[in-house]
């Protein structure tokens, strides 16, 4: 028994955030700065009672829209943002999604590596035969947990979901995956004041203060060393993609299509570079919604193959990293009759990544 993504759903957080936004708030050279490395002009932003259920439960409503069976059993759901410390996302979804009380339901606390951890564990559902079909929902409301005033991180994240379909078939489409973390970097992206480690959350907590850097937030607040989160995923990721390549008899020139986790082009690139990897062979898609987290993967998967760039029989290498510090890596082949649904006309053609000497003149 084998198992394939069937289809993806999109959804996005329901306001714009814009370049022009940003440089009213920051002025004009620190989004220039910050521009030539993130490659990102607008940013996908949910109202501010709009939560990750609700953006992941508008994917998936999309899917069953166009005809999908709601017969699952399995739900999965990934998430960092959950509505709930408790009860789990995915309990709240298998009743709004009208699927059936047979269906296991459980998340996974997990930041952007989320898809390919998800990916993996529905592989593994299926098969020991434990399910035959499963929906597997990532999504993130990043903007709820950012100041507004920390550059650092405002420019970059949008609230998104992704709704994937993965069911049994004789073939196996989901090759094989690599898993990698380094918990030593656990404090490089975080939110400091969360959790029960910081409850009941006290005054000093909410106390704004500004970095050397200038961006102002507080302990409440999303924190990202965006140097050290570089740095990290320069080492990690070409480092397991060249594993997983190894493990299974393949280079880089028997992949089709490269699609990494949506940091920003100029990690993307530089991981690009490092591996030897032609950049007509990897996929942007945040340019025009920012860094969706662990929805980002998914979302440019379908984006390509709206596009008509991802087409059956395709190989696809993805890899997502982040939060944790965690990453993981996938290979996978493209299956003919892939559905895909969108709230939204967000696809566009991916712009041309800034030059090295324009993005080495800017560290986040």
């Amino acid at each position: 028994m084998g198992s394939a993504i069937t289809a993806i759903g999109t959804s996005f957080g329901e306001n714009t955030l814009s370049d022009s936004d940003l440089r009213a708030r920051f002025g004009n050279p620190a989004m220039e700065r910050v521009a030539a490395v993130s490659g990102i002009l607008e940013r996908r932003i949910a109202d501010p009672g709009t939560c990750s259920s609700d953006l992941a439960y508008r994917a998936a409503s999309l899917l069953f829209e166009k005809g999908l069976d709601r017969n699952y059993d399995a739900l999965i759901f990934a998430t960092q943002t959950p509505d709930y410390l408790m009860p789990s996302n995915a309990c709240l979804l298998q009743e709004r999604l009208a699927l059936p009380r047979s269906c296991a339901a459980f998340d996974i606390n997990l930041g952007c590596s989320q898809f390919v951890y998800a990916l993996a564990t529905a592989r593994a559902w299926i098969d020991s035969k434990l399910a035959r079909r499963i929906l597997v929902l990532c999504a993130d409301t990043p903007s709820k947990l950012i100041h507004p005033l920390d550059r650092s991180a405002v420019s970059l994240f949008g609230d998104a979901a992704a709704a994937c379909s993965i069911e049994a078939c004789d073939e196996n489409f989901l090759t094989d995956f690599t898993f990698g973390t380094d918990g030593r970097g656990f404090e490089d992206l975080i939110c400091p004041a969360s959790g029960m480690r910081r409850h009941p959350l006290k005054e000093e907590d909410f106390a704004e203060y500004t970095d050397e850097s200038g961006n102002i937030r507080s302990a409440a607040n999303l924190f990202m060393d965006g140097v050290k989160i570089f740095a990290f995923a320069h080492r990690a990721i070409p480092q397991s993609m060249r594993e997983i390549l190894k493990r299974n008899s393949l280079n880089t020139d028997s992949i089709d299509l490269f699609v990494f986790h949506q940091a920003g082009e100029k990690i993307i690139s530089s991981c690009a570079q490092k591996l030897g990897i032609s950049m007509n062979k990897v996929w942007f898609k945040m340019h025009d919604v920012g860094n969706c987290g662990g929805a980002s993967v998914p979302i440019a998967l379908a984006d390509a193959a709206e596009a008509g760039r991802l087409k059956a029989g395709m190989t696809v290498a993805a890899c997502a990293f982040g939060v944790g510090l965690s990453w993981g890596c996938a290979l996978l082949k493209w299956r003919d009759g892939f559905l895909s649904a969108c709230d939204a006309d967000f696809t566009k053609s991916p712009r041309k990544p800034p030059s090295q000497s324009a993005a080495d003149k800017f560290s986040l």
